[in-house]
């Protein structure tokens, strides 16, 4: 877990970790210097031997601070990450455990996730699918829609041992965050699964670290509407995903098949096009994939 001022929702967060049916070996936390009571918190579970947490020496940030929360935990323990505002249900872990031990490899990089419940601050039902609410349900989770939108939250994550080494290799620098970079690894030369049923409580309110934090559903024609009127203002449309995919390739293309080169590259030569030749790649990526 990574906390920086969290100590609204944190107990409750911890509470729920702490009731799993499948008990965590270890909790680590690290705080990026909180200024609130989540460093008193924390030393209150501690001081009852139920979780390790640092302060770090300097500000990390949000991808920082995970990566340093990463890096403390035992090599070969299966990793969870963990937001401070969520609530697990109690399952959480031993679904994914189980989902993630049929696929296992101990050489290939592996993550299963689920869908999650979205809540406002007070824990009021928004919608029971947050994949749903931003319009994600409807199409195959894959590569090649991937690409246009990360459907993979890190609070729902449960990673095997193989896919730590490759958690140090996430910039922390981009408009992206860890999750699509974790993603992207395991559906190009990784494994990756999901848990059928929603397993986390996630709190929608305006102090998310997330980039999701504080979103405004939109149907289909708002979302169709705000990007046509936002392409004669600035035609960035998909600009953060090639940004982030071009970073991605230039790390590991050593690494992917002739297939996968393809598509990265068919996918960064969109950068510059005009919005509806971008819209028009995107149909082509999504043939087929619509359930």
């Amino acid at each position: 877990m990574a906390t920086y001022n969290g100590g609204l929702y944190l107990e409750e967060q911890l509470d729920s970790i702490l009731s799993q049916t499948l008990r965590p070996a270890e909790i680590i936390i690290c705080d990026d210097q909180s200024t609130d009571n989540t460093p008193e918190i924390l030393e209150n579970y501690r001081n009852r031997g139920l979780l390790n947490y640092y302060i770090n020496e300097e500000r990390l940030g949000f991808i920082g601070n995970f990566k340093r929360a990463v890096s403390l935990c035992n090599p070969g323990n299966y990793i969870a990450l963990s937001d401070q505002d969520d609530i697990w249900l109690p399952t959480k872990l031993s679904l994914a455990a189980e989902y993630i031990q049929k696929m296992d490899e101990p050489d290939s990089p592996a993550i299963v996730y689920s869908d999650l419940i979205l809540v406002d601050q007070d824990k009021n039902l928004i919608n029971p699918s947050f994949r749903d609410e931003l319009g994600q349900g409807g199409y195959i989770y894959c590569l090649e829609t991937l690409f246009f939108g990360c459907f993979v939250n890190g609070c729902t994550m449960l990673m095997n041992p193989a896919m730590r080494s490759y958690f140090s290799t996430i910039p922390e620098q981009g408009a992206l965050n860890h999750d699509t970079w974790i993603s992207m690894i395991a559906y190009t030369f990784g494994m990756a699964d999901i848990v059928p049923e929603p397993q986390v409580y996630y709190r929608s309110h305006r102090d998310n670290a997330s980039e999701v934090g504080g979103f405004k559903k939109k149907g289909r024609l708002g979302r169709l509407y705000a990007e046509i009127i936002h392409s004669f203002k600035k035609n960035d449309l998909f600009e953060d995903q090639i940004s982030f995919a071009a970073e991605f390739y230039k790390t590991f293309q050593d690494k992917l098949s002739p297939d996968q080169k393809d598509l990265f590259i068919r996918f960064l030569n969109l950068k510059g096009k005009s919005w509806l030749q971008k819209k028009i790649a995107l149909r082509m990526f999504f043939r087929g994939k619509w359930k």
